[in-house]
């Protein structure tokens, strides 16, 4: 009896079992095939459906093309723009390159989240870039900054996977907008001892040099003062010289006198002439644009610099100092006594001196040392003019000379230097003196000895 009703209950087991086991097969069906059913006809779908006319990611068009085309032409264009694009941040006078594995670009949520009949941006996010501020400049923070306007214009360069080169000026998101106020840069005064009346023509004039150009101080005095007398102009270009030397401003064209005038300082004179066609022209490399302005103050005229204050520093160092000293040159002239010596030219040394300017950022360090000039000029020789020497029986008789004014010191034998002496022939002068002056014999005040 008992192992009757233990059979029986084997049985109605196994049947509740065979009846659990075919309900959960068979809900695993229904839930199997309404998820990848679902799932297998949306890929059906999509690697059939194209996008719609006026479908763009970034600079690609995807009009007409499957999504699995889509993201095969957006990477496609994504690597070369990685291998073609340069991003530039620029910050005052400094400037770097954006390394532009900052970016991290998710083509496939691109291509998934596109809208369809519409410009889409490539989704991409941008790592920190506190190092890269710390290269423009040590004092920068984020701080200092509307960050996030800063942020989104940087990725914006990227977000259009447009092929190209970017300038981002990171001082349009400053929030403090008086580093960019006018300050004066730099100034020179020109002492009332060398001013004259037609310098007055300056006085009052306000030039603007624009940002990125050129400026011709021949262009500008033609334009706007006329007629200039060399001497004028030449004072006002080495005050513009000496104005602009200590900025990152890079000199394009200048000139010196054979001859350092007084008003000048060595290795800081420029020469400008109209007839000549000398001219002093410089470029302003910066963003922004600068002042150049003339002032009298007691007599005194004032050259000035105003704008944006530099970021960095510019010393000037002027190196490398070197004289010259001047030779002797003699002529002969027939209508002086034998022992007689007049000095025509009374000499001056040579000078060499070359200009560096260095680059030191806010901290003091040194970016870089630049030779800006190298100013030579050349010695003026010493030029006397004697009598013949005679000869009285067997005597000859020599005019006494003093060598050391022109020769700074040197010995006397070698105060007459035969490359650069007459070459007249005593003889011939004699002959000639009837019908030769004395001015005549001596040359022109300007001429250069022979």
């Amino acid at each position: 009896m008992w192992k009757h009703n233990r059979g029986q209950v084997n049985v109605r087991n196994q049947q509740i079992l065979k009846l659990f086991l075919v309900l959960i097969i068979s809900i695993t069906y229904i839930m199997s095939f309404s998820h990848f059913g679902a799932l297998a006809y949306g890929s059906i779908m999509s690697e059939h459906d194209e996008f719609a006319e006026g479908t763009s990611i970034g600079s690609i068009s995807v009009a007409g093309q499957t999504p699995n085309t889509a993201l095969q032409l957006i990477d496609e264009q994504l690597t070369k723009w990685l291998n073609e694009t340069e991003i530039t941040l620029k910050y005052m006078e400094n400037s770097t390159r954006l390394d532009l594995s900052y970016f991290t670009f998710d083509l496939e949520d691109t291509i998934s989240q596109a809208k369809n009949g519409q410009p889409n941006f490539a989704k991409v996010e941008l790592e920190p870039i506190d190092e890269i501020l710390y290269s423009l400049s040590p004092s920068l923070t984020e701080n200092d900054f509307h960050w996030d306007e800063l942020i989104a214009e940087i990725i914006r360069s990227a977000a259009s996977v447009e092929i190209g080169s970017y300038e981002i000026r990171l001082e349009s998101y400053l929030k403090d907008a008086s580093k960019s106020e006018p300050h004066t840069i730099a100034e020179y005064k020109l002492q009332a001892e060398y001013v004259e009346a037609e310098l007055e023509l300056f006085v009052g004039k306000s030039i603007e040099i624009e940002p990125t150009s050129q400026f011709s101080l021949l262009e500008f005095v033609d334009d706007e003062i006329g007629a200039v007398s060399p001497l004028t102009l030449s004072k006002i270009a080495t005050g513009i010289y000496n104005v602009f030397l200590p900025t990152n401003f890079d000199f394009i064209e200048r000139h010196i006198s054979n001859e350092l005038p007084e008003y000048a300082e060595l290795g800081f004179e420029a020469k400008a002439d109209q007839d000549l066609k000398l001219d002093l022209v410089f470029s302003n490399p910066n963003e922004f644009s600068y002042l150049l302005e003339f002032e009298k103050k007691n007599d005194d005229i004032f050259i000035s610099l105003k704008g944006p204050e530099l970021l960095n520093k510019y010393v000037i160092l002027p190196e490398d100092k070197e004289t010259f000293k001047p030779k002797i040159i003699r002529q002969f002239n027939p209508n002086l006594g034998p022992t007689e010596i007049k000095v025509k030219v009374e000499g001056k040394e040579g000078q060499l001196i070359k200009v560096f300017r260095e680059h030191r950022d806010e901290k003091g360090a040194v970016l870089k040392k630049e030779l800006v000039a190298e100013d030579f000029y050349p010695p003026i020789h010493r030029v006397e003019v004697q009598g013949l020497i005679i000869k009285e029986g067997d005597s000859t008789i020599i005019p006494e000379t003093d060598t050391t004014a022109g020769n700074n010191g040197e010995d006397s034998s070698n105060s007459t230097d035969d490359e650069e002496s007459s070459t007249e022939n005593p003889t011939e002068n004699s002959d000639q003196s009837n019908s030769t002056n004395e001015d005549d014999l001596w040359g022109n005040e300007n001429e250069l000895p022979k």
